[in-house]
């Protein structure tokens, strides 16, 4: 199966489990989004480059994009993306998204970088994984028509 959707519930561990599991494997490439001291951040895993995700503060002149009670830099987010289709070129054994959500389905977020990946790992022999709140999977898989994929909750 090319692609792999992790999932478990919301707050969780999902992130803690994958960076540990990152650093066990060989060529992974992608974006982690750890909370760091209460913010979330943006991780490169090829690099470990670590940027900001989540303004603290909605009074920026920076542009934001909005989701609930959080608001997330749409600069650092087309970079995240950016990454992703870096990734993508780069072949890598497996490539993670950290994680896909309720910003995903409004065509936001990684939105772009998501549609094209899962395009691409439908007839791929490299892995495709995806992370996804458990109360999302079923929205998720539809909206992406995603057919085919190994869903699981442990790493």
């Amino acid at each position: 199966m090319s692609i792999v959707i992790f999932s478990m519930p919301v707050h969780s561990g999902k992130t803690t489990l994958l960076m540990h599991w990152c650093k066990q494997q060989k060529n992974v490439q992608g974006i982690l989004m750890p909370d760091i001291n209460g913010q979330r951040m943006f991780l490169n895993i090829a690099t470990q480059q670590i940027f900001p995700a989540q303004c603290m503060d909605s009074n920026t002149n920076k542009e934001l994009i909005s989701i609930g009670k959080y608001y997330f830099f749409a600069d650092t987010f087309k970079k995240a993306n950016n990454i992703l289709l870096q990734a993508l070129g780069a072949n890598p054994e497996w490539l993670v998204i950290d994680e896909i959500g309720k910003l995903e389905l409004q065509g936001k977020g990684f939105y772009e970088s998501v549609k094209l990946i899962i395009d691409y790992y439908r007839n791929s022999d490299r892995k495709l994984l995806l992370v996804v709140r458990d109360s999302l999977v079923k929205e998720v898989v539809d909206f992406f028509g995603v057919k085919h994929f190994a869903l699981i909750h442990k790493l």
